[in-house]
């Protein structure tokens, strides 16, 4: 009898592949029946993680990084396929530079989350104060209907992530300025993590590296069969085909599929952090990682040390 895991993540647009993955048996191979639970925002979902209510799933490493910092009860066990920070910044079409900006109403996923932290960062770097010239804007709950919100002008650009980059881009309601991944004022980071609550993490670590065996398969899987991961999205966010791949193909550069830390990437995260005063205990990789986890293979019987 497969065991139900409900997996954490923070918008309705993570998991996809894990969601394919559960669909082609990836996941009840490994024992396992899982279930997607979205939690919008990134300090929401850490206050999940923290209580329990989450065993495991994944999260943005700045709000992560935060609540680890504070005693969260859980651990950094892997890295989610977005890697790196692979979303995009996007603004209306009247738009023509970053001074154009001033007065604007800018959506990202909540305070404090990823996208609100890239979003102040970008601002600052092209000479915008991201709490006087602009009005941020975060949606919390209201995160799916971004896109409403950017048709009807209640938002006038936003941070965020693919597939939807694409289909706004398709349907005339915004340019894509730059991709969060490719900025050179910030240093890269590790920037989704999939982490595991400590008492999952005592009571049945086999679980944990299940979970994360299921997560790498199905990342593979969908890259090993990029048209059916194409056609399976565009089913799920009720789109074309078409343009599902055009959104695979934009961010696909960027992807990682084997749920494995860039450690270098977190020392930078955790350095930043520290420089922006989010983290004032001290934090080493040994205190927020649980190191049995690298790359599991074995059956979940096992556990790789």
């Amino acid at each position: 009898m497969p065991t139900a895991v409900e997996y954490g993540v923070p918008t309705n647009r993570c998991g996809l592949q894990l969601r394919l993955g559960q669909e082609r048996g990836i996941f009840r191979d490994e024992g396992i029946e899982l279930a997607l639970r979205v939690v919008f925002g990134g300090p929401e979902i850490a206050a999940e993680f923290d209580s329990g209510r989450l065993a495991v799933g994944e999260i943005g490493t700045p709000p992560g990084l935060t609540a680890l910092a504070k005693g969260a009860r859980f651990k950094i066990v892997g890295s989610g396929v977005r890697r790196g920070a692979v979303q995009y910044f996007v603004a209306h079409s009247r738009f023509a530079d970053w001074p154009d900006l001033a007065g604007s109403k800018l959506g990202v996923l909540s305070r404090g989350s990823c996208s609100d932290w890239y979003m102040r960062r970008v601002l600052a770097h092209h000479g915008i104060d991201p709490d006087a010239d602009v009005t941020i804007r975060g949606l919390g709950p209201r995160y799916p209907e971004i896109m409403e919100l950017l048709a009807a002008r209640e938002l006038d650009g936003a941070i965020m992530s693919e597939p939807h980059v694409t289909i706004g881009e398709e349907a005339g309601l915004f340019k894509v300025w730059l991709g969060m991944n490719k900025l050179d004022f910030v240093p890269p980071m590790q920037w989704t993590v999939a982490v595991a609550n400590d008492r999952a993490l005592a009571d049945d670590p086999g679980l944990v590296a299940a979970v994360l065996r299921g997560c790498r398969r199905s990342y593979h899987y969908a890259a090993e069969n990029r048209d059916e991961w194409a056609d399976f999205g565009a089913h799920y966010f009720k789109i074309s085909p078409a343009t599902m791949m055009k959104s695979i193909e934009r961010e696909l550069s960027d992807l990682h599929f084997d749920c494995q830390i860039d450690f270098d990437g977190l020392e930078a995260a955790i350095a930043l952090q520290r420089k922006l005063g989010a983290m004032t205990a001290p934090l080493g990789l040994a205190d927020i990682v649980d190191s049995r986890f690298g790359a599991p293979s074995q059956p979940r019987t096992g556990l790789e040390n």
